[in-house]
């Protein structure tokens, strides 16, 4: 085996994944995964159909200067990508994927865009050509399950990873969160699993075929929901702005009104020990520098030795206090206050809200990305990660169909293919 099979190809340059190639066929999950990689600095080739993917145009759609309809969620998550059409359904498609795929370290599809049967097919060409590829692919339950051939979208794969059950008002029917968490949570973790897979092939040179279940995705991202039974031995029970917090005996508010919008806090009640009765004295405090000094806020440790013989009458009575001052402060006066005084309260934002976030502009967050053909000057989020010797590469934006031709393959590839020959 040649020593350049595991040489590892990142440079200062050119991000932390420069020198990689990585291919992807992707209508959302891979997509995620691509973009990751890609601000890491690998090449990322999308193989999409001649004319572009059908993702593209998905609805909804935005209406951009030159006219262009597009997806919005396929403009976000394709910058700093090349895209090369091959017709993969004819047999000199598949051959010049297999000269492609032969050029590659990585690839990444999805569930969205391949049936099992077709991305098998593919990954058996690739990966006969190229015994070193990381083949990575996004399922809604991964494979060799008994769901494993159950179609599911974003909605079925929250409700089966356990998010429905936790979100929504208990006298009505639980509710999704807005954004495609599984397609996200199940990208984001395809990108750490084929990078530790390529790390394994650096070391070994061997490669690996990674199967990712976004259902596991989303259960991961319930945290401590997932152990309460062994804690406390009770299930953890769904809620909304109102909702009984796992040991509590009653229900407790934790979205509030303010002067200009909602914030969450939970006052009363709850977990946190010391840190949460730290912060309702602080909050406490600040309502008796403004005159609010009703002695029901002070004549019990609402949140230590006491908490456990609270009552439902005895919650919505001090409730009224806190709920009548928070609705005189905006989110920033709220947020201000709690950074300075250590109070647990959190501002309920909308895009503009986080867009305009102070604390991220001074982080450097977002980047602003001129796109001359499409006629857009917009800012992303794009600084993920500070990573001090190999940073995310800058942006660029995403491609229109078929701006990278085999030629091209052709013309840099040679490296890879060399590579995968001696190995």
């Amino acid at each position: 085996m040649s020593s350049d099979v595991n040489e590892y190809k990142g440079s200062a340059d050119g991000g932390a994944l420069a020198g990689v190639r990585v291919l992807e066929l992707s209508a959302g999950a891979a997509a995620v995964t691509g973009r990751m990689l890609a601000d890491l600095g690998a090449e990322l080739i999308k193989v999409e159909p001649p004319g572009g993917e059908a993702a593209r145009t998905a609805e909804p759609l935005v209406s951009l200067p030159n006219g262009e309809r597009i997806n919005p969620f396929w403009l976000a998550f394709n910058v700093n990508k090349r895209s090369l059409c091959l017709d993969l359904d004819t047999e000199a498609g598949r051959e010049d994927w297999i000269r492609v795929a032969r050029t590659a370290d990585i690839v990444v599809t999805d569930h969205q865009r391949l049936s099992m049967a077709e991305n098998d097919a593919l990954a058996t060409l690739a990966r006969a050509a190229n015994p070193g590829l990381v083949w990575t692919e996004i399922w809604p339950f991964g494979r060799g399950g008994a769901y494993e051939n159950h179609p599911a979208g974003d909605l079925v794969i929250q409700a089966l990873g356990g998010h429905l059950c936790l979100n929504g008002d208990l006298d009505r029917p639980p509710v999704r969160i807005g954004l495609p968490v599984s397609v996200l949570h199940g990208g984001s973790e395809a990108a750490g699993a084929a990078l530790m897979a390529y790390y394994h092939r650096l070391r070994t040179g061997v490669g690996q075929r990674v199967d990712i279940s976004m259902q596991e995705c989303i259960t991961w991202t319930l945290l401590n929901t997932t152990m309460i039974w062994q804690l406390l031995g009770i299930n953890e029970t769904r809620g909304g702005a109102v909702r009984k917090e796992r040991a509590n005996n009653f229900y407790t508010r934790l979205v509030w009104e303010c002067a200009d919008g909602y914030i969450t806090i939970a006052p009363v009640g709850g977990g946190f020990g010391v840190v949460r009765e730290r912060s309702y004295a602080a909050l406490v405090a600040w309502m008796a520098e403004e005159g609010v000094a009703d002695e029901l806020l002070t004549s019990r440790d609402w949140n230590g030795r006491d908490a456990a013989s609270i009552s439902q009458e005895d919650y919505d009575r001090v409730a009224v206090i806190i709920g009548d001052f928070i609705r005189t402060k905006t989110k920033r006066q709220l947020m201000d206050r709690a950074v300075g005084n250590q109070i647990l309260l959190a501002p309920i934002n909308g895009v503009k809200d986080v867009l305009d976030n102070a604390h991220l502009r001074e982080r450097g967050l977002y980047a602003s990305l001129r796109d001359d053909t499409r006629g857009t000057t917009l800012d992303y989020p794009a600084t993920w990660a500070n990573l001090r010797a190999t940073p995310l590469v800058p942006l660029r934006p995403a491609p229109g169909p078929g701006e990278f031709a085999l030629a091209d393959i052709d013309a840099d590839g040679a490296r890879g293919a060399t590579i995968k020959e001696q190995a």
